[in-house]
């Protein structure tokens, strides 16, 4: 009788060479956390970087992350939160995109992050304070609640384009 060859499993004892995500594109990048959810916190660790460059690429690959698997980044708002004071604006402004992101799908679980994002309508570069105002805007459309409570308790002035939304989901609930 003649006995089957039987192959023994050479992937499951090899560690796999795994690409640094600082050497792929955004869309590889994306792709890759997104097959591989263990790899997004490499893609977050990368926003502490020395370079500006990788930390920039970072924001941006994260903002497009943002887009397509909100969820997966809610467990991470707190490094964006620190990340948000780099001197970049090009970070920040992709930083206050991803995080409005997040927030606006998830407000409960997310809207302790909203005083971050309300500081930032303050920045020296205009458009991160574009981007600041778009994040709560976004946020105010889909949950007003925690937008307005944050400012009742602020005091800060609300910039006329986030009152339209917020006065606009107060007539769509029925409360103004």
């Amino acid at each position: 009788m003649i006995k089957p060859k039987v192959h023994p499993r050479s992937s499951g004892s090899r560690k796999k060479n795994l690409i640094p995500l600082s050497n792929l594109r955004a869309s590889e990048v994306v792709r890759t956390v997104v097959d591989h959810p263990r790899r997004l916190e490499e893609l977050v660790n990368l926003l502490q970087e020395k370079e500006r460059s990788l930390r920039g690429r970072a924001a941006a690959t994260l903002a497009r992350l943002s887009e397509s698997h909100p969820a997966r980044l809610i467990n991470h708002l707190e490094q964006l939160r620190e990340a948000l004071a780099d001197d970049s604006a090009y970070v920040r402004w992709h930083l206050l995109y991803t995080m409005g992101q997040v927030i606006s799908r998830f407000p409960r679980r997310a809207s302790f992050a909203l005083t971050d994002v309300s500081a930032r309508l303050a920045d020296e570069n205009n458009l991160v304070r574009n981007f600041a105002c778009r994040a709560l805007e976004e946020v105010a459309a889909r949950a007003p609640e925690p937008v307005k409570a944050l400012f009742s308790t602020n005091k800060e002035t609300i910039p006329p384009s986030l009152a339209r939304v917020l006065q606009g989901a107060g007539a769509r609930t029925g409360k103004q």
